[in-house]
């Protein structure tokens, strides 16, 4: 919560949820009730522990499941529609320095934090890919000219 409020967010607690997908399931209704981003923390291994995704699959589109990136390869992020509105959901994983790295280098970089912007629909443009041909394995950058 102190890493959403240091980024500009306002965040807000939905408590700690067991391994019972009713539950769990309950407490993202709420989530994307309530917020405009949901970040969710840990229940996004894969097999059996991976509790997010099969819940975000039945309300929503899951873009990835995994990235190739340590720490933080579990990470998930989905789209789903609320009452007309799309809400950005970003399933951490539960490591928590794989969940604080991936939130900085995932969810922080919201164009203007908002999701109307351009890079949730049309896009606006030409952009810029930058990526080293000879370490493909390692992030790239997305610019959209302006």
């Amino acid at each position: 919560m102190a890493a959403v409020q240091a980024a500009g967010g306002i965040p807000f607690d939905l408590g700690i949820s067991g391994d019972s997908q009713a539950h769990l399931a309950q407490r993202i209704r709420n989530g994307l009730r309530d917020a405009d981003v949901l970040l969710t923390s840990g229940g996004v291994s894969m097999g059996e522990l991976d509790l997010i995704k099969p819940l975000l699959e039945e309300s929503g589109t899951v873009h990835f499941g995994r990235i190739r990136m340590k720490p933080g390869k579990p990470l998930t992020f989905a789209t789903v529609d609320v009452d007309g509105r799309r809400k950005l959901v970003f399933g951490l994983p539960g490591n928590p320095v794989s969940s604080l790295v991936t939130f900085y280098l995932m969810a922080v970089p919201l164009p203007d934090g908002r999701l109307d912007h351009p890079a949730f629909g049309a896009r606006p443009g030409p952009g810029q890919l930058t990526l080293d041909p000879e370490q493909p394995e390692h992030r790239a950058t997305l610019r959209w000219s302006r």
